[in-house]
């Protein structure tokens, strides 16, 4: 197989993953009333989805999974979370970027992206916002 094509499956199905246990947690779409302390909050409580699937797929994320974020974001008259962390194979090899958006009225979306693709250094972990 193609080792780009393999990647790409491989960052796929980690993102139908990540997705599925973060589904579990929140429910099917983020509650339609939540405001910017719920979203911070229910982001704190995904690093425990994320131990089931690192020991299942022999992976690790720095920094831990849902990763860091620059907070509560208001985009197109709403609210937005989104997080981001780097998530590595068991052999040490850089997967790609998992991105983790939060969105009132919405259902969690979890992708992962190219080993490229940048995590501002300026963002925090969920638990150093308020």
């Amino acid at each position: 197989m193609d080792p780009e094509l393999d990647l790409e499956t491989r960052r796929l199905y980690l993102s139908a993953a990540l997705t599925t246990r973060v589904a579990r947690s929140i429910g099917r779409r983020v509650a339609a009333d939540s405001d910017p302390e719920d979203l911070l909050t229910l982001a704190r409580d995904l690093g425990a989805q994320a131990e089931h699937v690192e020991h299942v797929h022999r992976l690790s994320f720095d920094p831990s999974y849902p990763g860091v974020t620059a907070g509560v974001e208001v985009v197109g008259g709403g609210l937005r979370l989104l997080l981001a962390c780097r998530a590595f194979d068991h052999d040490g090899e850089l997967l790609g970027v998992v991105f983790t958006s939060l969105i009132p009225g919405r259902p969690p979306l979890v992708s992962v992206a190219p080993a490229g693709a940048p995590v501002p250094e300026e963002w925090l972990p969920p638990e150093g916002l308020s």
